[in-house]
């Protein structure tokens, strides 16, 4: 078992066509055929269920092919590593929620790594559960999540707790009165999901989000809406706080029935990795604690 049967595996998997696999790899068929052919046999199970035009994954294929995604990441990490360690005495994966890189814990990152020289940085974007999966299979160094888990072989400190309010471009900002939950469903409003807490109050609040009129994925992106005045949106007040100093960003007034939730951001390293990530997590602590 090699680096490039593992390889056309998981391009079989996806593309479910030996003539594409063959295309991507680079190689003839035959060799995908092979390839394919001498894992199932060391593996001794079916992998793929030949049909007269494309494969189809059994579901012993499905299973082999959760772990060979991890075996491939671990190893690119592994090659990226030791290139990296050609020119740098040290290496940190950080992981963070999109959200969060809008934040200054970005900037305080790259504080660390301007007093830090010799020590090379690699940003990651995800989700909670993708940031916390890719630290426990140790492709991740350090991650800032907002949900994060408790298992022994994880330290987890809440670094901030971010307050959340209700923003917009200030000239848009100045034409409206006090809103209540109920008149955001008449406002041009942009939606982003600021977690559980914040997703239930919401739903609470104010109803379904389907019928607003943007629905975004990445704080960036609705940061960017609420700037050019398409409308209003909640905001962690620390993503918004230079931009109202500018007078670009304005809150709004809002008279909501329950008080929205804060949002708690924690940092998660492996128990493993203590002396590879101690200096950085002290640093990052001592920081939010400023």
């Amino acid at each position: 078992m090699d680096f490039e049967q593992l390889k056309t595996f998981v391009s079989l998997a996806n593309s479910k066509n030996f003539t594409r696999t063959a295309e991507e790899m680079n190689v003839v068929q035959s060799t995908v055929t092979t390839r394919i052919k001498s894992l199932e046999e060391e593996i001794g199970e079916t992998l793929f269920l030949r049909k007269t035009r494309n494969v189809e994954i059994t579901d012993a294929g499905k299973n082999f092919l959760t772990y060979v995604i991890k075996t491939l990441e671990i190893m690119n990490e592994g090659v990226k590593t030791t290139r990296i360690q050609s020119k740098f005495t040290h290496s940190l994966v950080i992981g963070g929620m999109n959200s969060l890189w809008e934040t200054s814990i970005f900037e305080q990152i790259n504080q660390y790594q301007a007093s830090n020289p010799h020590t090379s940085l690699r940003l990651i974007t995800g989700h909670s559960e993708d940031i916390i999966e890719k630290i426990r299979y140790g492709l991740i160094d350090v991650g800032f999540v907002y949900n994060p888990l408790h298992p022994p072989i994880f330290n987890v400190e809440m670094i901030r707790e971010e307050s959340i309010c209700l923003v917009g471009e200030t000239h848009f900002v100045g034409s409206l009165g006090l809103l209540e939950s109920k008149d955001l469903k008449d406002i041009p409003f942009i939606h982003y999901n600021w977690g559980t807490d914040f997703s239930e109050w919401f739903e609470e609040e104010v109803g379904k989000h389907e019928t607003m009129r943007y629905r975004v994925d990445h704080a960036g992106i609705a940061l960017r809406l609420i700037l050019n005045g398409e409308g209003i949106g909640f905001m962690l007040e620390s993503i918004i706080r230079d931009y109202e100093k500018d007078g670009l960003i304005s809150r709004v007034k809002f008279n909501p029935k329950e008080n929205i939730p804060s949002r708690k951001v924690y940092m998660v390293s492996s128990k493993n990795k203590k002396e590879r990530v101690n200096t950085f997590l002290e640093y990052m602590a001592a920081k939010n604690k400023e």
